[in-house]
């Protein structure tokens, strides 16, 4: 009978306390419960600052620079090359002597210029006097302008003369060798080419949906990857009104001041064609607009939702017309699922 009280007490002993530790523990959840119930998590957020700055609309191409100006040299005759006065890579100003050709039709053609101009002359003299008649004479100085016109023909064909300022690009022909005006080949019938490059133009080719918006005289910001670092400014010179039979695009082409001779021939480059041109103006990245025209602006550690109109812009940047003042501070990350008052934490 002891045994079995004993046994009974320590059986509510145990209820006990298992009594206790089940309200301990239904206390403890529900003041965790409580807990996050009236705890609000904050959601990291990058911002940057409203500006006041010049934003452009344009549309980018790219294509191949040529040179405005450029020449292949060569004589009007056959004839050999007998000195150079320039080589490859110089520069050279207008009317320089680039080379010398073989002088034998030269001396030729002088020699029989001469001869008939004794001839006229003779006949003239007697002609004033009455001696010959007129178709004589007539015979004696047409033979005279034609030998004449032969000479100043072969005198411009021996020295072989820049005809503008700019770089020899090329030697197609080597001292000694023979140029024929009717030779074929991948450089065609020259014996130098000679490029000016202080004006060089970028071709491109632009789609029919493009077509409207590109015009002559527009700006156009150019860049290379040889200077990355550099921005050259050109515009809009020729836009063609036919399309390519076989790409069904259009040429465009954007003349480039190139005084300080950075750009080169057949040079690739990209290019921005300016639309549309703003200065002064509210911008903020693209980044900040959600739903395209919402943006949160962080307001005493709260996301303000905003709604803005929007002016020019470009894929990095866009114009707010109204909407968002300078200096306010506009969330660019983190901003996809915010709503009106949500608690943010700006991140660095």
């Amino acid at each position: 009978m002891k045994n079995l009280k004993k046994a009974k007490a320590v059986l509510l002993g145990i209820m006990g306390l298992a009594f206790i530790f089940t309200v301990g523990c239904n206390k403890q959840g529900k003041v965790k419960k409580e807990t996050a119930g009236n705890f609000k998590h904050s959601t990291n957020v990058k911002v940057t600052s409203v500006k006041r700055k010049n934003i452009s609309e344009y549309e980018e191409f790219s294509g191949v620079l040529f040179s405005e100006k450029s020449a292949d040299i060569a004589p009007d005759i056959s004839t050999r090359v007998l000195k150079y006065y320039v080589k490859k890579g110089d520069f050279v100003q207008k009317n320089d002597l680039l080379a010398i050709m073989d002088s034998t039709q030269y001396s030729q053609a002088k020699a029989q210029y001469e001869n008939a101009e004794k001839s006229y002359k003779r006949m003239l003299e007697l002609k004033k006097k009455g001696s010959i008649d007129e178709q004589t004479f007539d015979q004696v100085e047409a033979g005279y302008k034609a030998a004449k016109a032969a000479f100043q023909f072969m005198e411009k064909n021996k020295e072989i003369r820049a005809p503008f300022s700019g770089y020899i690009t090329a030697k197609l022909k080597n001292e000694g060798e023979v140029f024929s005006p009717m030779a074929m080949g991948p450089t065609g019938p020259a014996i130098l080419r000679l490029v000016n490059i202080d004006n060089l133009k970028l071709k491109i080719q632009i789609s029919d949906k493009d077509l409207p918006q590109i015009k002559k005289g527009q700006k156009a910001i150019i860049s290379t990857d040889s200077y990355p670092e550099n921005e050259f400014v050109g515009k809009v010179s020729f836009v063609s009104q036919e399309a390519d039979m076989m790409s069904g695009t259009f040429t465009c082409e954007i003349s480039i001041n190139n005084s300080d001779k950075k750009l080169k021939p057949y040079q690739f480059a990209r290019v921005k064609i300016i639309l549309a041109e703003e200065k002064d103006a509210l911008v903020i990245p693209q980044s900040a607009i959600v739903n395209d025209n919402t943006i949160f602006v962080v307001n005493n550690h709260k996301a303000e939702k905003r709604i803005v109109t929007l002016g020019i812009q470009n894929e990095k940047e866009v114009q707010i017309l109204s909407g968002v003042n300078e200096g306010e501070m506009v969330i660019t990350r983190g901003n996809i699922a915010l709503e009106n008052g949500t608690l943010v934490e700006i991140m660095d």
